[in-house]
């Protein structure tokens, strides 16, 4: 069903972005003067969301389509806007995020006088989006949102990019808003490989699972725990999850595969097959380097995005389709073809599996010294701690990646929307993503885990959590310049000088009006925790970290 508009082109697009689902856009002070600005102004059902850097407008709207499965809309200034924002964008297309971006380009009528700030809005954004276009006349714009929303939502999931100059924004528009479609649901595997697949399983004698992040995108974890059980198998999370592919305290969940080659080949030697579900994240071989995958080892794949279902690792079997039906008819029919002999030994699998893993966790416990009041602040007792403080509705968002003591591993981790991360390796997400994540989720506190270097990227959002008294806490893993938190390829031995001067984050917090403590010891840190948590607004830790 359509309805006729006659009003000004900015008006036709907000509401089609209204006939979408859309109620908020992001936007830096650039766009204050944008022609969709001021037509927001006029708008009750829209809410603007103001931060200080398109930078950190962009990594908002990743944290809030990450926790609530819209698609963020997000408006860029002509040039610079676009160019300020391509880490954050291209952050979005390595993590398969919907995000609509709403580009303003220089009027049609001085273009092609090469002003300041002209760019090549389409030639500089199509490597990092989905589908790019520039609109040519108002009546057209209610089609381009159209599209770009089912672009951005379509497998796989992307950043996509609309421009539009801003003289045909201040044109008068008779066009019609499209109503989207009702879309039919990827369904599940065929059923000759869903019965192809469960004879596999069946017939295995040490089968695993690799939850990937497709399982926590697409909402498939209750299926995937569910067979898991069935089966009694180990179940691994992909290397760098970008949320709780599987609850990290399952007793069946031996851990987060390693970025390290060499140590994911070692968790997965023993297993003669691999059920992997949704997996993203590819470990390149270097030259001379073992296959991650035992040619003894058979892989059946099963991916919602069809450029990745058979193509990222050698398989037997693979499939393009919903994870959660898929897995719902998996386990139906390997209960259907399993004998009373199989599901005793499935019974024994589990049990060995659950002793496994609860004797690995057991001995990691043995094994840690704890610290006391007057200890340097280790990266694993600062999570362990910030663990033990934080509430049990609170949502943890981090961009510290590639390390032994993984937040994704060390922190409890249950509910499906308790963690969001960033594998794109790529700085100032998390402090960003933080805040978009409580825009999405403001009854819950937000815990902000980044490092020194990462903060330095985007410290503009903390303006954003004052201006607006966000509950979102934001602990800096201060380890002045050491690259160790960050996924880096190859090994270097160099540090940046961030000690020399040594950045003090609290004077830097504080100038945003935003409490802050700085921490050396695990004295310290107990007690900052406690006023961190107690504070019901925004709040920064300044933790220093020994390795």
């Amino acid at each position: 069903m359509t309805k006729s508009q006659t009003k000004l082109t900015s008006d036709l697009l907000l509401q089609q972005l209204l006939t979408e689902g859309a109620s908020q856009i992001f936007m830096a002070p650039r766009s204050s003067s944008s022609p969709i600005a001021l037509a927001l102004a006029d708008a009750k059902d829209f809410r603007q969301v103001y931060t200080a850097s398109e930078l950190t407008a962009a990594f908002m709207s990743i944290g809030y389509a990450q926790a609530s499965s819209k698609a963020a809309v997000l408006l860029l200034s002509a040039g610079q806007g676009l160019v300020s924002s391509l880490a954050a964008i291209y952050t979005a297309s390595r993590i398969h995020i919907p995000m609509i971006i709403i580009c303003d380009q220089q009027s049609t009528q001085i273009l092609n006088d090469d002003p300041a700030l002209t760019v090549d809005l389409l030639g500089i954004s199509r490597p990092v989006c989905k589908w790019v276009a520039e609109a040519r006349s108002p009546g057209e714009i209610p089609r381009l949102i159209r599209r770009a929303f089912t672009e951005a939502f379509s497998p796989p999931k992307g950043p996509v990019l609309v421009s539009i100059p801003v003289d045909i924004l201040g044109k008068p528009a008779e066009g019609m808003t499209i109503t989207p479609p009702h879309t039919s649901p990827l369904g599940p595997a065929d059923h000759n490989f869903v019965l192809k697949t469960a004879r596999s399983l069946v017939s295995s004698g040490n089968p695993c699972i690799i939850a990937g992040n497709e399982v926590s995108q697409f909402r498939s974890r209750k299926e995937t725990a569910t067979l898991a059980e069935v089966l009694g198998c180990t179940v691994y999370s992909e290397p760098m999850p970008t949320g709780v592919n599987f609850p990290n305290r399952h007793p069946q969940f031996a851990g987060v595969l390693s970025t390290e080659i060499d140590q994911a080949r070692e968790n997965l030697k023993g297993h003669d097959l691999i059920l992997a579900l949704g997996m993203q994240t590819r470990l390149p071989e270097t030259s001379g380097q073992a296959a991650l995958i035992s040619p003894r080892t058979s892989v059946i794949q099963i991916n919602v995005d069809p450029t990745l279902s058979g193509k990222s690792l050698p398989c037997i079997a693979a499939a393009t389709a919903d994870i959660a039906e898929s897995m719902s008819r998996l386990r139906a029919e390997v209960q259907l073809i399993a004998d009373a002999k199989w599901l005793n030994m499935a019974k024994r699998r589990a049990q060995d599996t659950i002793q496994q893993v609860a004797m690995s966790r057991q001995k990691l416990e043995e094994t840690l010294v704890y610290p006391g009041a007057d200890d340097a602040i280790s990266l694993f007792w600062l999570l362990r701690s910030l663990d033990g403080a934080r509430t049990s509705n609170s949502i943890v968002v981090t961009d510290i990646v590639g390390t032994m003591t993984d937040p994704s591993v060390v922190m409890s981790l249950e509910g499906s929307s308790a963690y969001f991360a960033s594998n794109s390796g790529i700085d100032g997400y998390a402090v960003g993503a933080a805040l978009g994540t409580q825009w999405a989720s403001p009854e819950s506190p937000v815990v902000c885990i980044t490092s020194d270097q990462s903060l330095l990227q985007a410290p503009q959002a903390l303006w954003t959590a004052a201006h607006y008294g966000l509950n979102t806490k934001f602990v800096v893993v201060n380890t002045r310049g050491s690259n160790s938190l960050n996924l880096h390829l190859g090994v270097s031995e160099n540090k940046f000088p961030l000690d020399r001067p040594e950045i003090y984050f609290p004077e830097l917090s504080q100038a945003m009006r935003i409490p802050a403590l700085k921490v050396a010891t695990m004295g310290q840190l107990e007690s900052a925790l406690e006023a961190m948590f107690e504070n019901p607004g925004p709040f920064l830790i300044d933790a220093r970290v020994e390795e």
